[in-house]
């Protein structure tokens, strides 16, 4: 009666995400998992390198951070399977109210953070914006790979 682009209305049907035979690197649980895998590395990488050129504080606030964000992915990702899964053309009733919420308890945690002096406020948020680089270096991946697959290199 309904067909799957019914259910999900950002879905259209001859997009690769909707080809069961297109690449595995482009489906769409593969690169969920890489974008959390690169998100962990960048945090990881920078936590290093804090740990060699500034002080503890820092390094506290960029590990706290990081977390942060890695709870705001998780969030971010099951409020949107949420919505989607409706298969409304409306969000449910309360979706804003859920964004707000967790950007406010992010933000409080990290102002709580702070206030205790083991943590700094800059390193706090650099740690919450590890996601950007994440992106950006599976943006890069995406990009060869299907660079790669055009020239029949595999």
């Amino acid at each position: 009666m309904s067909s799957e682009s019914d259910m999900h209305p950002l879905a259209f049907e001859n997009t690769p995400l909707n080809d069961a035979s297109g690449p595995e690197f482009m489906k769409p649980e593969v690169v969920e998992r890489r974008v959390w895998r690169n998100i962990v590395a960048v945090v990881a990488v920078a936590v290093v390198v804090a740990a060699f050129v500034a002080d503890l504080r820092f390094m506290l606030g960029l590990v706290l951070g990081g977390a942060l964000a890695l709870l705001n992915y998780k969030w971010l990702h099951s409020s949107l399977r949420g919505v989607l899964a409706t298969g409304n053309q409306k969000a449910p009733p309360g979706t804003l109210i859920k964004f707000v919420v967790r950007w406010l308890m992010i933000a409080a945690i990290a102002w709580a953070a702070n206030k205790t002096g083991y943590f700094d406020a800059v390193a706090i948020l650099a740690g919450l914006l590890a996601p950007a680089p994440a992106v950006m270096i599976e943006a890069a991946y995406v990009s060869y790979k299907t660079l790669a697959r055009s020239k029949g290199d595999r």
